[in-house]
């Protein structure tokens, strides 16, 4: 017998995409053990070719080698003349074309040509991962498929509402809303259907639908209003099913602040969730364990056992901060203030404190940047109370206009961890000489690593990777030019002639002495905006305070007024009234809330 060329109409092209013929029966219908197939035409593979040929397969049940060998393989390798990318929704550039139809409901309502393309590509995963000699219709891939095309035709025409959904498919849809601005710019009827989900899968024990409504409920937001009983209850299955530390931690927040006890804590609850959350490493349950032995909440007081977790708080919290996690550092900064400014466990000292502050102020700020947590507004509040209140404890001289300093620690500082520093020498027309330091991103790196600046004196706690120094009587070795420019990756303190000594790859290549280096706060400005009046009120006697707005007349510190508290109006008491301008306060104006009036 000898090879020839057979033309494929497109009545057997079609039986061939069903799984009704194959190329090796063409062969040997004309005779031949190998032949040219000619195709004149194109045919249009659909998915009911495709079910149809799933279904054909399962009832003649090849071995996964003959599946690939006569059938898939000789298919795929005239794709083309099959439409493949087509039928699989790819335009001509091979990119997949968006989705139609219910885009509010996205991947509930997958096109035709998504089903087609993972049906498609997964039988030849089943090739690539099964023995050829396996039987192709008994494996649990094949099988799905099937019921996947079944369940799509089912669908196809329906309401979303009325489709018959798999669990993943629901758990694919509600994942969406773990994010707060899906959540705020969603549809109600998405909302609803979201809720119909989250509801179905929760009854099935879904972790993934316990979290969603566990932390919605945990302060409340467009999807689950706040509801602490139905948030705790999530955390405590969430705990029992994953052993998560997470889950222990935002339980004891709970027990700590009474939220499902009428507003009594739980300490004892909470010393036991604090304990597993701290001892898996979680900052928050470290720094609340300290409160706990602070205040003997549940323990034994132990002021010496609280400084020793916020400082293990504080240190790991700092590194993270610095690597660009920003975590808890500024709730950990502000309990470590606290530690310095009441000398808990050791002396005080009010300048370390207003150094905490401050960089719990910078960090809690770059946080509300980019989240919305629950309760960051307090934070954001407690540390700028904290901030005026050190203010006034420091001497009077402490602040100026500047920093003066005779060896910026900041030269060494930049180039640790191996970094190279450029530096720029200018010369003002005033006669003012500056150095701009910048700190260079090592090799594979878009941006190097910043350091956390500290001059409390002219209130600057930042995170940098560049500085600006007054440079007083400089003498150097780089020239007397008006601009000059070098870099280093090493410098050391030269004592005998007074001077930095700068070297780049072990060699010295010059030095810099200086009368006196002067450091300005870039971003200090006076007060602006509005004079806002606002009163410190708190909920519990003794317990954490909140800054309200107050533009109620006659409301002084004593008085008792009325709030909107978790479980709507409370009446509470007023610690403290005070006037800031709009340019100091710690949020946005519109997310403080306001007394509504004074009984």
């Amino acid at each position: 017998m000898s090879d020839k060329e057979v033309i494929v109409t497109l009545e057997q092209m079609r039986a061939i995409a069903r799984y009704e013929l194959n190329f090796l029966q063409i062969a040997k219908a004309n005779g031949a053990k190998s032949l040219d197939l000619v195709f004149p035409d194109r045919y249009s593979y659909s998915l009911d070719d495709l079910y149809a040929a799933l279904k054909n397969i399962a009832d003649k049940d090849p071995t996964v080698g003959e599946f690939y060998d006569n059938w898939y393989h000789p298919i795929a390798e005239i794709g083309d003349k099959y439409c493949i990318e087509e039928a699989c929704g790819w335009t001509e550039d091979g990119e997949d074309e968006e989705a139609g139809g219910q885009d509010d409901f996205a991947g509930l309502s997958p096109r035709e040509e998504d089903v087609f393309r993972r049906v498609w590509y997964g039988l030849e995963d089943i090739w690539c991962d099964e023995d050829e000699d396996v039987r192709i219709a008994g494996t649990d891939q094949f099988r799905q498929f099937i019921k996947d095309i079944e369940r799509f035709l089912a669908n196809k025409g329906k309401p979303v509402e009325e489709m018959d959904l798999t669990d993943a498919q629901k758990e694919n849809f509600i994942l969406q809303f773990e994010d707060d601005d899906r959540v705020k710019n969603a549809s109600e009827p998405e909302l609803d259907l979201c809720r119909k989900f989250t509801e179905d899968l929760c009854s099935k024990g879904s972790e993934t639908a316990l979290h969603l409504k566990g932390y919605a409920c945990y302060g409340g937001n467009r999807l689950y209003g706040c509801d602490w009983r139905v948030s705790r209850d999530c955390m405590i299955r969430l705990f029992e099913k994953t052993d998560d530390p997470q889950y222990a931690n935002t339980l004891g927040y709970i027990y700590y602040y009474g939220r499902c006890n009428g507003g009594v804590p739980e300490y004892e609850k909470a010393f036991e969730s604090f304990t597993v959350s701290a001892a898996n490493g979680l900052h928050e349950g470290i720094y609340k364990l300290a409160d706990m032995f602070l205040h003997g909440y549940a323990c034994n007081k132990s002021e010496r056992t609280a400084r020793a977790l916020y400082g293990m708080a504080y240190e790991d919290c700092y590194k993270q901060y610095l690597e660009g996690r920003e975590g808890a550092f500024a709730d950990a900064a502000l309990r470590m203030g606290n530690v310095y400014r009441k000398g808990i466990g050791g002396d005080k000292d009010p300048e370390s404190a207003y150094i905490c502050y401050l960089q719990a102020d910078s960090a809690a700020k770059e946080r509300a940047k980019h989240n919305n947590f629950f309760g960051d507004t307090n934070v954001l509040l407690g540390i700028r109370n904290a901030l005026d209140e050190t203010k006034a404890e420091l001497p009077e001289d402490y602040f100026g206009e500047y920093v003066s300093m005779d060896i910026p620690t900041v030269f060494w500082t930049f180039c640790e961890k191996g970094y190279r520093v450029g530096v720029t020498v200018r010369t003002e027309e005033d006669g003012r000489t500056f150095l701009d330091l910048k700190r260079l991103p090592r090799r594979g790196q878009e941006a190097p690593e910043p350091v956390m600046l500290n001059y409390p004196t002219v209130d600057c706690c930042d995170l940098v990777t560049e500085i600006e120094l007054e440079s007083v009587g400089l003498r150097s070795s780089f020239g007397e030019h008006p601009i000059q420019m070098f870099r280093y990756d090493s410098c050391e303190w030269n004592n005998t002639e007074r001077r930095i000594d700068f070297f780049y790859d072990d060699s010295l290549i010059g030095w810099m002495a200086c009368d006196e280096y002067r450091f300005y706060n870039p971003d200090k400005t006076e007060p602006s905006g509005q004079l806002l009046r606002f009163a410190a009120i708190s909920f519990q006697p003794n317990g954490r305070t909140y800054d309200y707005l107050c533009d109620i007349d006659g409301v002084e510190a004593g008085d008792r007024v009325i709030v909107m508290g978790y479980d709507g109006e409370t009446e509470v008491t007023v610690r403290n009234v005070y006037t800031r301008y709009e340019s100091e306060l710690g949020l946005p104006l519109e997310r403080y809330k306001k007394i509504i009036r004074k009984t």
